[in-house]
C-alpha cells in the first residue's frame, strides 16, 4: 500500500489552517487518513479526531504540504480558553 503526507485544509473564523495526514488509501470521493497532528484535528461538523485516528474526509479537503512549514498546525485549537493542543484543551 502506497501512502503518502498530505494535509487537511480547513476554513475557520481563525483563518485557513492546516493540519497534516497520511492517505491511508482512497474511494471514488473520499480519502482514508491517519492523523499525524499531535493535539488532534476538529472535523467539520464538530467532530474530533485524535493523533493517530483513522478516518475518512471529502477529497476535496486535502492538499499537499504548504511551502512555509510553520503554516501547519500542532495542535487543536477552538479559540476559547487559551486552549492549543497538549495539555490545556478548549473542549
Amino acid at each position: 500500500m502506497n501512502t503518502c503526507a498530505k494535509c487537511i485544509v480547513l476554513d475557520t473564523w481563525a483563518g485557513r489552517r492546516y493540519y497534516a495526514v497520511e492517505v491511508m488509501g482512497e474511494t471514488p470521493k473520499k480519502a482514508r487518513v491517519r492523523i499525524l497532528t499531535p493535539g488532534g484535528v476538529m472535523l467539520p461538523g464538530r467532530r474530533y479526531a485524535n493523533c493517530n485516528d483513522i478516518v475518512l474526509v471529502p477529497k476535496h479537503a486535502l492538499s499537499e504540504l504548504p511551502a512555509d512549514a510553520h503554516k501547519v498546525e500542532q495542535g487543536f485549537y477552538d479559540g476559547h480558553i487559551g486552549g492549543f493542543g497538549g495539555t490545556v484543551d478548549a473542549r
